[in-house]
């Protein structure tokens, strides 16, 4: 890494560290061990299998997206490549993120870099917007309950960038504009890049059952991750309405994504901390659902590690044998 990555990592190493040293400085951590040992198993199961169907979920949506685009991959391959990114995005987050080696690989297949990269651009913005969707719908809800109306103020205000963003792709001249006044139009591979990139969503938008097929899989996506964090939370033995958690939940996932801290640590168990104690969790319990979110997270995450040491072993095989790598 460069000297500026150091630095940037060292901030962000900071910034995780300070909130934690906060959150848990006053924790009895043998009441957070006793709490997990007693927690539901069976749950804990059951939410790991719902985290390999939303891999599937995810990779079909970015299926029908690359196909809309002409690039036709296998559903196998593109699950694979999920898995991977994010063993990196969990493991490797000051080198590569997971969306980057998404890029690379299906980039390797394609040999269309832009259009691979509006992708998996794609693929984030739809998620988010249903995301931010489900959020602000439960949150009115968990406002009027609480009597927080400035919940609501969060995803009502990400829900509007989103739009923005979907607004300037639409119309792309703010885009071009934007291009014209830095005088970044003046380097043609940057051109030919946004005249590309643009075409890619032309073709996501020109038939609006591929969007409506895209927007239910993310809908259905981000509703699993919701139902996940609840059953952690029932395995913890916390007695937490449902309706909390598609308000509370999207809302940890966006700040986390805000990239100040390592991996989220820190900014997510200040999340949990925050909104599921309103719910009436006790601060054991949201300090734990913290911890074991991050916990099934790396769990998880390790299949793409299992899965990239294999695609390595293999690559050096076939370069050995005289034969590109796969």
């Amino acid at each position: 890494m460069s000297l500026k990555r150091y630095l940037f990592f060292a901030v962000k190493l900071t910034v995780s560290g300070t909130l934690l040293f906060f959150l848990y400085r006053q924790t009895p951590m043998a009441d957070i061990l006793q709490l997990f040992a007693d927690c539901n198993l069976i749950l804990l199961v059951l939410v790991f299998f719902i985290l390999l169907i939303n891999t599937v979920l995810s990779a079909c949506k970015w299926k029908i997206l690359l196909r809309a685009d002409a690039i036709d991959i296998p559903l196998p391959k593109l699950v694979t490549s999920y898995l991977i990114g994010g063993f990196f995005n969990n493991f490797l987050p000051s080198n590569i993120g997971g969306d980057s080696y998404r890029v690379y690989d299906i980039m390797r297949k394609s040999r269309e870099g832009v259009r691979s990269a509006a992708s998996v651009f794609a693929d984030r913005l739809t998620g988010f917007l249903a995301l931010v969707s489900l959020s602000l719908i439960s949150s009115l809800f968990a406002a009027v309950k609480l009597d927080r109306p400035l919940i609501i103020v969060l995803p009502l205000v990400i829900l509007g960038l989103l739009s923005l963003v979907l607004f300037m792709l639409w119309k792309q001249t703010p885009i071009r504009r934007f291009l014209r006044v830095t005088t970044l139009d003046r380097f043609s591979a940057l051109n030919r890049g946004a005249e590309k990139f643009f075409t890619a969503f032309a073709h996501y938008g020109a038939d609006p059952r591929i969007i409506l097929k895209v927007m239910f899989l993310s809908f259905l996506f981000q509703f699993s991750v919701i139902f996940a964090v609840y059953l952690m939370a029932v395995s913890l033995h916390a007695e937490v309405a449902f309706l909390f958690f598609p308000a509370f939940v999207p809302l940890i996932v966006l700040m986390e994504a805000i990239p100040l801290s390592v991996n989220g640590i820190g900014i997510r168990d200040a999340g949990y901390v925050f909104f599921f104690g309103l719910a009436g969790m006790t601060d054991i319990q949201t300090r734990s659902l913290a911890i074991l979110f991050l916990a099934m997270t790396l769990l998880y995450s390790l299949i793409g590690g299992v899965l990239f040491l294999g695609r390595t072993v293999a690559g050096w095989k076939n370069v050995d044998k005289g034969h590109p790598a796969p």
